[in-house]
């Protein structure tokens, strides 16, 4: 197994999906070299862009993934912030590269295919690590529209940006400010 943080360890992370969204931000780029982008999409769509980001930055700097049912930060309002940011960043950007076709499948894949999936995959996992806490913090939030109080049974983890790179969250960050930058040279030029 290659060592954490190594140009190897990295290229094991690269999966079929990780191609494909590759692959989707290049159509949605390519799509949108040719077309006037206006500012009353792209506005709206940079702000869910970098909300997405945002939450996709404090989800990360307290999840301590594998090692604590994490409970603290937008856990306590929410068990899914990571994929709700994620879906705010690939609504924005299509929002911002006028990609209608793309925001559409977007919304229908995240929440006919990725949502049910990761759902069934991870509840497994997280009751085999965490068992009766995970149940329990299961039927007390929310997959996706967040509960308005926190999580009563939370943890007391703070942020950590130490945490964020052990996530490697601050490489998705370095991916959205240039794909932000490449539609934000476009608006302009």
């Amino acid at each position: 197994m290659a060592e954490k943080g190594t140009l190897q360890y990295k290229l094991t992370k690269i999966t079929g999906k990780t191609v494909l969204a590759a692959i989707v931000c290049g159509i949605m780029f390519w799509l949108a070299k040719d077309k006037i982008l206006e500012p009353v999409w792209f506005v709206p769509g940079a702000v869910l862009t970098l909300l997405g980001e945002w939450l996709r930055l404090w989800a990360a700097g307290h999840l301590r993934k594998n090692k604590q049912l994490t409970t603290t930060g937008p856990y306590s309002h929410v068990k899914n912030p990571l994929y709700i940011g994620t879906l705010l960043i690939t609504l924005g950007f299509s929002a911002m590269a006028m990609s209608y076709w793309i925001m559409l499948g977007g919304f229908v894949w995240f929440f006919i295919y990725y949502a049910p999936y990761k759902k069934k995959q991870e509840n497994e996992k997280l009751i085999s690590s965490f068992g009766q806490p995970w149940v329990e913090f299961d039927k007390a939030v929310p997959d996706y529209l967040p509960r308005l109080s926190p999580y009563p049974g939370r943890g007391t983890n703070r942020w950590s940006f130490e945490v964020v790179k052990e996530n490697s969250e601050h490489e998705t960050a370095i991916g959205v400010i240039a794909g932000f930058a490449v539609l934000l040279y476009l608006l302009v030029r």
